[in-house]
């Protein structure tokens, strides 16, 4: 048995009930030809990126089962001439042992640390070039350079 991952997206013609009602007819078509669903997820209402047969929102849905490869071709067939699926996308899933699961868990929390490194690193230069520029707007060195500018402006020059 491989490990299969399926997407699809129910029409919303007339409302949430009939969503509902696909969604228990593909879970019959699945178990029918002996899938085993392991996991399963209701994305929700969302609108299509371009409308398919004037229709512009859809529930979508994602399943994870178990099945012979034999098989597979039935589904995808049954998604295909299915009015109640508007698409579906069925796709092969690798299965993660624990160790893979764990291994990329601490990368992401290393990245996550990296990130947020480099995030303080760049508050902590805007906070030395807000001091920096804090410094140089101090009146009392603007009235230092004023009182120059007029001395070297008042000397004679001399050829």
């Amino acid at each position: 048995m491989k490990h299969y991952e399926l997407m699809y997206i129910v029409p919303l013609k007339v409302g949430q009930e009939e969503a509902t009602e696909a969604q228990e007819k593909v879970r019959a078509t699945l178990t029918a030809e002996g899938a085993k669903i392991t996991q399963e997820e209701n994305l929700g209402k969302r609108k299509l990126a371009y409308p398919i047969e004037n229709i512009r929102h859809g529930v979508y849905v994602v399943t994870e089962f178990d099945i012979e490869p034999g098989k597979v071709g039935k589904v995808s067939e049954w998604f295909r001439l299915s009015a109640d699926v508007l698409r579906a996308q069925l796709v092969t899933k690798k299965l993660k042992s624990p160790e893979q699961i764990a291994r990329e868990q601490a990368f992401q929390e290393k990245l996550m640390k990296k990130q947020l490194k480099a995030e303080e690193a760049r508050k902590e230069t805007m906070r030395e070039e807000d001091a920096v520029v804090a410094a140089a707007k101090q009146p009392g060195e603007l009235a230092d350079l004023d009182k120059k500018l007029e001395e070297i402006l008042g000397q004679e020059v001399v050829k």
